[in-house]
């Protein structure tokens, strides 16, 4: 229990840096969404590679390819979450990126092979409820930023359950190292091609802001990670949603509709469901 209560430590402090990254991404929005992914990732390297090299990390290679599940499943997901931040209010933005917490259980089912507790079946259907109200399908799903925001919470529970999985047989260090590098070379053609030229120096501040505030979340998420379960880690996620409410509120004056409301309310319960469950996933018979 000591092992997991510095594990929901570290989940704090990676929500509370997540949520300062994600407003310092809406003060960037006139940099394009590949330039800020790739400086988001360079900056970080450039900070942590020192660490690893000066420790003599070793690198154990024949976990590559689960580094590269989990490195492109994370890269995707910023992508998408980058996306949402540019085009929807901050509150919005946030909860659809943690409705990753609700998708855990389903890629531990297909990936690990674990039968899904009947309770936390429940708590995938009331978030998915709470997904529909925000997306008000009557309307129609016009907003390309809700599902691009869906998308990545998809993404971002695979990465998860790739970083617990890792973390049985690799150090943080490792597993931040291998992604920063992957997700660096990868991002930087993308950038190159959108390339714009930066002029205000506060955008060039922001964007070694952005970069310096991504490691620290990485590295207190991945942490709490090592120390305890995706899936209880998964609900401090939801500290996201009223940090960056209250943010979305103090400095762009955006007030939630009633719809978003409730929709973030039955997301939030059906993640606390999942948490508490008592019952353990177990082996498919």
């Amino acid at each position: 229990m000591q092992k997991e209560h510095l594990g929901f430590l570290y989940g704090i402090f990676a929500a509370l840096s997540g949520t300062i990254c994600a407003l310092l991404i809406k003060w960037t929005q006139e940099v394009p969404n590949t330039t800020i992914v790739f400086t988001r990732f360079f900056i970080a390297l450039l900070v942590f590679l020192p660490y690893v090299i000066r420790h003599r990390a070793e690198i154990h290679f024949f976990q590559a390819p689960q580094h590269w599940i989990r490195g492109l499943a994370g890269l995707g997901s910023i992508y998408c979450f980058f996306y949402s931040i540019e085009h929807l209010p901050l509150v919005t933005a946030i909860t659809m990126s943690n409705t990753f917490a609700l998708f855990i259980p389903v890629v531990i089912f297909f990936w690990l092979k674990l039968r899904i507790p009947n309770m936390r079946i429940w708590a995938v259907v009331i978030g998915f409820l709470g997904v529909v109200l925000i997306l008000r399908p009557a309307e129609g799903i016009s907003e390309w930023a809700d599902l691009t925001g869906l998308l990545g919470a998809v993404l971002s529970a695979i990465a998860l359950v790739g970083i617990r999985q890792l973390s049985k047989v690799e150090t943080t260090e490792i597993i931040m190292a291998h992604y920063f590098l992957l997700s660096t070379v990868v991002s930087f053609v993308p950038m190159l091609i959108s390339w714009e030229p930066i002029a205000q120096p506060m955008l060039w501040l922001n964007l070694l802001l952005i970069g310096i505030f991504s490691l620290v979340n990485q590295y207190c998420l991945t942490k709490s990670l090592t120390y305890a379960p995706s899936s209880k880690v998964g609900a401090l996620s939801y500290l996201n949603v009223i940090f960056s409410g209250l943010v979305g509120w103090w400095f762009f004056a955006e007030v939630p509709t009633w719809w978003v409301l409730a929709g973030s309310v039955l997301i939030i319960v059906g993640g606390l469901i999942a948490v508490l469950s008592k019952e353990e996933a177990k082996p498919w018979k």
